[in-house]
């Protein structure tokens, strides 16, 4: 079958593989429609985030169940499903406590990265790991659930009110559903963009779209009742900083973009006199079934993925997406925010 490999820094390759078959009783192999590209396949093709050599890539995956195991009884050849990437030993004492996502043996079971991802023809996994999507839902919209789930998890963790002013820093993928969450959730919603195509995407989704030299102080006072933001999230990864001039008291910071050549200094007076909470807890524990309900009332989600490519047409998705050439480094202007590689 055809799948995107990763052979090593920065180095990817879609080759022949042999097809997964099921191994055990409990799995469920699926054949591939499309996996939505996301920041981290980005950041592996970046050479920011390493993977097993000789590992299929991507997460967020969905197709039609072509096969089950004789111990499979919740799912159907036939049923449209998707994949959720966030699996664990199930044993250790952070799994027993249901926090699958700090397992202490995460690293031998992360999707696309040391085991074998979605960017295939087909895939194999366990029952519990496949989750049937609705009849009405679109492709497209299932490809959108699992990163649904992070901001969800994020935006709940960060307790959201209605009252609430949010400031999303960077409108990518997970910025603009960022974005599109805090509009049902929160008061105010803004976000910023230095890609001018990106910028006029957020438009259509936040109240306000700025460069970032445009949000200033100033302009922050006049647009937000004389007050800095309640919810600020760094949806870039190295944001922080502006995060902490524009926080209001009592105010909740959320790192969601990856970057982990980015540090920030902050006095912790600030943080005591002020009030504030930093929110970590931004990948999926257990998400999927709320997200695949929430998106039923959103049917938005379906345009955050602006382009769809041919699998055999990576590199110009990656291209498109990452704003530079996946070879020479040449950069390019971005086409798209959210990006799914279809079979």
């Amino acid at each position: 079958m055809k799948a995107l490999v990763y052979q090593d820094l920065k180095q990817v390759e879609l080759q022949d593989i042999e097809e997964p078959n099921i191994q055990n009783p409990n799995q469920v192999k699926v054949k591939i429609y499309g996996s939505g590209i996301c920041g981290t396949d980005l950041n592996i093709v970046k050479g920011k985030v390493a993977a097993n050599k000789g590992t299929v890539i991507g997460h967020e995956g969905v197709g039609t169940v072509v096969e089950v195991g004789e111990d499979v009884h919740g799912i159907r050849v036939g049923d449209r499903v998707l994949v959720d990437p966030t699996q664990s030993c199930g044993h250790c004492s952070y799994c027993r406590e249901g926090l699958f996502i700090y397992c202490e043996n995460f690293d031998d079971y992360q999707v696309g990265m040391t085991t074998h991802g979605t960017f295939a023809e087909y895939f194999v996994g366990d029952e519990k790991y496949i989750y049937p999507i609705p009849d009405s839902m679109s492709w497209e919209t299932a490809m959108m659930i699992e990163p649904l789930g992070c901001v969800l998890q994020t935006f709940m963790k960060a307790g959201v009110k209605p009252s609430d002013s949010v400031l999303v820093l960077g409108s990518g993928a997970i910025g603009s559903l960022c974005q599109l969450v805090s509009k049902r959730l929160a008061r105010l919603t803004v976000g910023t963009e230095i890609d001018p195509y990106r910028k006029q995407f957020a438009e259509g989704v936040a109240d306000y779209a700025y460069f970032p030299e445009e949000l200033t102080l100033e302009k922050v006072y006049e647009i937000n009742n004389n007050k800095k933001f309640d919810i600020i999230v760094d949806a870039v990864g190295n944001q922080l900083h502006v995060g902490l001039e524009l926080i209001a008291k009592g105010g909740r910071i959320i790192p969601m973009g990856y970057d982990d050549s980015y540090e920030v200094t902050f006095k912790s007076t600030q943080v005591i006199n002020d009030g504030l909470s930093i929110i970590g807890a931004v990948a999926v524990h257990s998400m999927i079934s709320t997200a695949l309900k929430f998106a039923q009332s959103i049917p938005e989600l379906e345009q955050m993925v602006t382009a769809k490519e041919y699998l055999t047409d990576y590199e110009q998705a990656f291209n498109g997406t990452m704003g530079y050439d996946l070879r020479s480094g040449e950069k390019l202007p971005m086409n798209s925010v959210k990006t799914a590689l279809i079979l």
